[in-house]
């Protein structure tokens, strides 16, 4: 067994591996019409690649979660800090979309490891206040990433966009070797099941399909959303201006999803995941409508920011927590890597349709398809299992 202090620094580390493996993902965004017009490519592609990225991010999953159940949690989040890091190297030789989506596709492979790993981590280590914990894990990553848009405009503006990709990894790979230094283990246990087995769990199902709905207008928004603002409510500003904003704009919004990290780990906690769950949709599904049809383009945005932030990033520990709780400690590493390629797998392919939808109907259009999928996550939600902690009402936090 861990001692407190123990556990303290595990997630704290945890928190800033979270940090460094979104970072990765969210460069590109508010760089995105840079990167298009320097490629001589389209929207549409640059959706294709950040489709791929996100698929290969995906599945990985499937292999990081039971990988990590038969060799260990740090060694595999090392490993995959290490290499994801390395390949941002790769950007640096794209000169046409091909490279460019290779070099996206070999940073997602290896930074597919450690979500279900870290997941799978901290279920064993926090077996109660789960939710909370998977909160925390959460803030520490938010907080860090929530600056990554900001620092990635102002690094491709002075140095060039490739060199954002390149500071990124650079931290990545420094992190690992600061990671080799400890040596934070749990109980190894062995599965002899098949990936197919978790649909064998009662409920998981439910879990699994609401999260892939969640995942297609997750990743819409966020490869997209910077780019929408530049063409729609800011549309007239100066170009460099109007990115500064779009990325100022998403970063106000990780600085919510803080707040609803902790919120959501807090309250699941005590109230059930389920609740949390519904309440998370509702706010989701307000903030895209706010969006795209309040009259007042800052009013939308700033409605958008709150409501999104927390409700997208309040639902995670919830999710997390509750897929947690009814599952064997060998079996925790493969369901969250189903888990996580349901979202991030699954949900890649929204960033198709969203830039089929701007480049054939109009920057207006594109956020349509993720608004329909935030209703359907909406009622979904409703069928969720209401599973909690024994302890949870007899310790209020």
């Amino acid at each position: 067994m861990l001692s407190e202090k123990s556990k303290k620094s595990l997630l704290t580390l945890l928190g800033a591996a979270h940090s460094l493996n979104h970072s990765l993902f969210l460069i590109a965004p508010p760089l995105l019409l840079t990167i298009m017009v320097d490629l001589g490519t389209s929207k549409f592609l640059l959706g294709v690649a950040g489709t791929l990225s996100s698929l290969i991010y995906g599945v990985g999953s499937l292999v990081g979660g039971p990988l990590s159940d038969r060799v260990g949690e740090i060694k595999v989040i090392t490993l995959c800090m290490a290499l994801s890091g390395a390949f941002t190297f790769t950007i640096l030789l794209a000169q046409e979309i091909v490279v460019y989506s290779l070099g996206l596709f070999l940073i997602a492979a290896w930074a597919s490891l450690y979500h279900p790993t870290a997941n799978s981590l901290i279920s064993k280590v926090f077996p109660r206040g789960m939710a909370e914990a998977m909160g925390l894990h959460g803030v520490g990553g938010t907080l860090g990433v929530m600056l990554t848009p900001v620092v990635a405009v102002f690094l491709g503006k002075t140095f060039g966009w490739r060199f954002s990709f390149l500071f990124f990894g650079v931290l990545c790979i420094v992190f690992a070797v600061l990671l080799t230094k400890y040596s934070f283990k749990t109980v190894q246990t062995v599965s002899e099941g098949k990936i197919w087995d978790v649909f064998r769990f009662p409920g998981l199902w439910k879990i699994f399909l609401f999260n892939s709905v969640i995942g297609l207008y997750m990743k819409g928004v966020e490869y997209f959303f910077p780019t929408y603002l530049v063409l729609k409510p800011f549309q007239g500003f100066d170009i460099n201006y109007a990115k500064m904003l779009a990325a100022m704009a998403w970063t106000l919004v990780l600085a919510a999803g803080v707040v609803g990290q902790w919120l959501g780990g807090k309250t699941a906690d005590y109230f059930g995941s389920k609740k949390v769950l519904i309440v998370t949709s509702v706010g989701v599904l307000l903030s895209l409508v706010f969006l795209q049809f309040t009259p007042v383009p800052v009013v939308g945005i700033m409605a958008f920011i709150y409501l999104y932030g927390i409700g997208f990033y309040g639902h995670q520990p919830a999710l997390n927590s509750l897929a947690g709780l009814k599952i064997p400690n060998d079996k925790k590493g493969m369901i969250y890597g189903v888990l996580f390629f349901t979202s991030f797998g699954l949900g890649s392919l929204s960033q198709s349709i969203v830039g089929f939808c701007a480049d054939t109907f109009g920057i207006e259009t594109s956020f349509y398809p993720l608004t329909a999928f935030s209703v359907a996550a909406l009622l979904l939600s409703f069928l969720l299992p209401d599973w909690r902690e024994p302890s949870t009402k007899e310790n209020p936090p």
